[in-house]
């Protein structure tokens, strides 16, 4: 069984239901529609303080799957003396409320309707933390600017403040937020442009189902892939506050996407000492064209940014142990490798799990409850070399992040041996290059 079809079969069952429930779609076929996409919706990718993607008129025009659309901005944080290192997500979700909101039959809201957000991450001698916050529609989120404000409850609130740059200064991220078990104030700006500048095609669009559900898309755009963070985060339940001062990673992702279709894998570091930045995107399903890594490096002084696609044969990777996650009820990755290759470079990576993860979990929909995010913590090392010769251009090693997401079995314990090694060991890899 691939890693392409594991999950086909029931995969077009439930989306052909849905798509269903949610109104008649077109079936006829674009052929080339990646190149169409590009042309049509590349007008609206923005820098990172430019409004939010689905709010903009091309999304807003009636679609059949507007019930799909979602976006996410997706910050990272690692303190560089180790104190913390986490996520802070915020998700707009059907933001027209196609699907009928909070107020719909749940089997139609592949997640809540509105603005969602979540906090994951590690103290260091702790448990890890994975909290998901549904906060439903009617809030304030930027059409001509990366705006955000939503508030729920007892003091539970998400807010995202754009500030530009002014004099030279970088534009800059205010991230706040209280989901009850913690409270946050991040200040977030792009980091490493003083020496390797990122090309402008930092996203990717891919497609999950092709001509069944013709019009579904995702864009993942890694626009910054090394930010520079300053701030704290507060323990609510002991009034502790941890400052603070690291680096992290920044990722806008969005599209009309049945995302439980499939499901992610990703990894992400980027190394103050060497000046490389790495971040590995691979998606479940069927998008080929999302299979990639970026890694942005110095040869020999000079700024060198490189994109392995697998579909070129350029990628490969293999996660080499796997274990059951009983409250998950699910099997996850506790390592992974890496290898890009094409005539130039070779860059292999070793991304280190272990027992640094979390699954986030909710049963706020029933489609959501079948579904796990395993929210991760990984220490990754690598090496980049030319492919030629051999010789060693950089190295990198550091606290990075990463998910891998998946559907929940339907079974309470532990499948056989034989499920682990012939899905879980072979089914999410990709063959190494030549």
């Amino acid at each position: 069984m691939t890693k392409r079809s594991v999950f086909k079969v029931l995969s077009l069952v439930i989306a052909t239901l849905i798509a269903a429930a949610s109104g008649a779609y077109a079936m006829s076929p674009k052929p080339t529609w990646p190149e169409q996409h590009t042309i049509d919706y590349n007008h609206v990718m923005r820098d990172g303080l430019g409004g939010w993607n689905i709010l903009q008129d091309d999304y807003r025009a009636f679609n059949a799957l507007d019930g799909f659309s979602l976006e996410w901005d997706y910050y990272s944080f690692h303190d560089d003396d180790g104190k913390f290192t986490g996520v802070v997500g915020i998700v707009v979700a059907d933001p027209e409320g196609r699907l009928g909101g909070s107020e719909t039959f749940s089997a139609l809201n592949l997640m809540p309707s509105g603005v969602n957000f979540a906090l994951y991450g590690k103290f260091p001698g702790k448990e890890p933390i994975a909290i998901y916050t549904p906060l439903g529609l009617g809030h304030d989120v930027g059409v001509n600017e990366r705006s955000l404000y939503a508030e729920g409850e007892d003091g539970i609130f998400i807010e995202e403040i754009p500030v530009r740059g002014e004099d030279g200064e970088p534009d800059v991220m205010i991230i706040r937020g209280n989901n009850g078990a913690y409270s946050w104030d991040f200040s977030v700006n792009q980091g490493f442009t003083d020496y390797a500048p990122l090309k402008p095609e930092t996203w990717v669009v891919g497609n999950d189902t092709d001509a069944l559900l013709p019009d579904e898309h995702w864009t993942v755009n890694m626009l910054w892939p090394t930010t520079e963070v300053r701030g704290s985060i507060t323990d609510l339940s002991t009034g502790e506050t941890t400052e603070i001062n690291g680096h992290g990673y920044r990722e806008n992702s969005f599209g009309r996407w049945a995302f439980v279709l499939g499901g992610w894998d990703f990894a992400f570091m980027s190394d103050p000492e060497t000046h490389v930045q790495w971040a590995f995107q691979t998606y479940h399903f069927n998008t080929t064209n999302l299979d990639y890594v970026d890694v942005d490096f110095l040869d020999n002084g000079n700024p060198v940014v490189q994109r392995f696609h697998a579909e070129d044969g350029e990628l490969g990777w293999v996660h080499g142990d796997w274990q059951w996650d009983e409250e998950a009820r699910q099997y996850l990755p506790t390592d992974l490798t890496v290898v890009g290759k094409n005539d130039q470079y070779t860059v292999e990576a070793y991304v280190n799990i272990g027992a640094n993860y979390a699954p986030m979990l909710s049963d706020v929909t029933f489609i959501v409850e079948t579904y796990c995010i395993f929210a991760q913590m990984p220490w990754i090392t690598g090496v980049i070399k030319r492919t030629e010769t051999g010789e060693v251009v950089a190295t990198f090693e550091g606290q990075g992040g990463g998910e891998f997401s998946v559907m929940r079995s339907f079974c309470a314990n532990e499948p056989s041996l034989d499920v682990k090694k012939n899905i879980f060991t072979s089914t999410f890899s990709h063959p190494m290059p030549e």
